[in-house]
């Protein structure tokens, strides 16, 4: 299965980007009644850094529409980017990577990473621990800092980031940073209606968990107002069903960490 860009299933929300898998959800509030399984199947790929060497890379396998309501969902992170699986492991280098940009490399970002890798030396770590812990978050964050990264990508990573760290005080400093760059990012005013609507988004809740509910209110408000096109019907309509229903859940306390972390099914 080809891999997932990391912005390409926001219900009713079609994110462009070549050689990504992009899907169209306008339905996604109706979750499955199913049991929640997220499968992988086993996989290998040539390690980028270490001729002849491998790499763990799990494909998946298996999920469905249930994801859209487990609670990572307030930072946009939807499972299974959220899985220890989703983070492509090399052992004989210490490269790890999401699936998508694994071994796709710009100007001298191969050079970059591989310089960082061997002072790291990150490799025998990898197999101490299959989860998702600091450490690993750690040097995930130093090699796509070594990347060429759009500022959407960037904003992706701080969500991703934001979300790993759950309750942890290290998940607002990322939240703060994305407030920022989210900020600047409107400010451009380069933004279609699709990116639009996922910013004005991620600024309310992101005001609204940094203790300022009242600008969450009006960033919310203008996502209600932004023109788009509904993936099911082509009909032009403003704001987004789902994100306007994340907003109503933020506003009501239900994105509170207390609650949130309470009722995490992933």
């Amino acid at each position: 299965m080809t891999p997932m860009h990391p912005n390409s299933v926001i219900p009713g929300l079609r994110f462009a980007s070549p050689g990504m898998t992009v899907w169209c959800l306008a339905a996604a509030l109706a979750f499955a009644s199913a049991a929640h399984a997220i499968t992988f199947s086993p996989g290998q790929k040539p390690d980028p850094f270490v001729p002849a060497k491998t790499c763990d890379t799990p494909q998946i396998a298996s999920y469905g529409d249930y994801i859209y309501g487990w609670s990572s969902k307030y930072d946009l992170v939807f499972s299974p980017r959220d899985y220890p699986q989703w983070i492509w492991r090399c052992e004989s280098s210490g490269y790890i990577s999401f699936p998508h940009e694994f071994d796709r490399f710009t100007g001298d970002e191969k050079a970059r990473i591989a310089a960082y890798l061997k002072q790291a030396n990150f490799g025998p770590r990898l197999n101490e621990n299959r989860g998702v812990t600091e450490p690993l978050l750690k040097h995930l964050e130093k090699i796509y800092d070594l990347r060429e990264n759009s500022d959407e990508f960037k904003a992706y990573l701080l969500r991703y980031f934001a979300w790993q760290y759950r309750a942890k005080p290290q998940a607002d400093e990322y939240r703060k940073k994305g407030l920022a760059l989210y900020k600047t990012m409107l400010e451009s005013g380069k933004l279609d209606s699709e990116a639009l609507l996922q910013t004005y988004y991620i600024l309310g809740f992101y005001s609204y968990k940094l203790g300022d509910p009242e600008g969450a209110k009006r960033y919310f408000a203008a996502l209600k107002d932004v023109p788009s096109v509904d993936p099911e019907t082509k009909q032009t309509r403003r704001g987004n069903p789902y994100l306007e229903t994340l907003a109503k859940e933020v506003l009501e306390g239900k994105a509170d960490d207390k609650v949130r972390f309470a009722n995490d099914m992933n």
